[in-house]
């Protein structure tokens, strides 16, 4: 299957979409939070808690709503 962009870190991007911020951890290659350590994944929930937007929304959503926007590019091959 061909793929129309090429994207070195789908996760980070998307993170930075919907937070408008730089997230804390390298994400180089990372499509979802699954491939971290426990750690890194508990790192990368409390930094979502910290920077969502909307300011209602939980950091589990804004995870999940990243690694959503990936999956689906994934599944579309846009990445």
């Amino acid at each position: 299957m061909m793929t129309y962009y090429s994207c070195d870190a789908p996760l980070r991007e998307a993170l930075i979409a919907i937070t408008g911020k730089e997230p804390c951890l390298n994400l180089l290659n990372v499509k979802h939070s699954n491939e971290l350590t426990p750690q890194e994944q508990n790192h990368l929930y409390e930094w979502c808690t910290q920077n969502r937007r909307p300011y209602w929304a939980t950091g589990l959503g804004v995870l999940e709503a990243a690694e959503l926007l990936v999956l689906t590019a994934i599944e579309n091959a846009n990445i």
